[in-house]
């Protein structure tokens, strides 16, 4: 995540829990119950961008998550853990043969930093894909063959412009 990204991320947690968090490491020093009371109140489309910073901390930042098997936590900790693999790792439309629709859910794209981690596969698909997409998602395109790039330069143009 680029770093004026990331300082406006933790300036919006902050605002969440009610403190300032000016640097990734501030979230390593929350309780878990403070990092998981943060998770539970930020819109589903931030926990990526929760996530991509606490894995940046290395397996300390992440196992908070765990609630470190505190009862209080338990509670919390399953509802993130469920909010977040609804968001991201399950499959939005499995039935849909287009894998952008399963690996990139539109309602995740307001997550600037989990998108920008999926540019490569994003440019990689097959332009008919992507034209379905976009079109259907984003009311982007069509777009000729071989122009992946002016496509993802489209969508990234829609979705930092707004």
């Amino acid at each position: 995540m680029p770093d004026e990204l990331a300082a406006r991320t933790l300036a919006y947690f902050g605002r969440v829990l009610g403190r300032r968090l000016a640097v990734p490491g501030d979230l390593r020093d929350l309780t878990s119950h403070d990092l998981l009371t943060l998770a539970d109140r930020i819109p589903d489309g931030f926990l990526p961008a929760l996530v991509g910073l606490l894995k940046g901390l290395g397996p300390a930042g992440f196992e908070k998550l765990l609630g470190e098997h505190e009862e209080e936590n338990r509670e919390l900790s399953d509802r993130f853990f469920q909010r977040y693999h609804a968001l991201v790792l399950e499959p939005v439309h499995v039935e849909e043969s287009n894998p952008l629709e399963i690996w990139l859910p539109p309602q995740a794209c307001q997550d600037l930093a989990f998108l920008s981690s999926r540019q490569a596969f994003f440019l990689r698909q097959e332009i008919r894909n992507i034209n379905e997409w976009l079109s259907r998602n984003f009311q982007l395109g069509p777009f000729p063959a071989d122009a992946q790039l002016e496509a993802w330069n489209a969508l990234w143009s829609r979705l930092t412009s707004a």
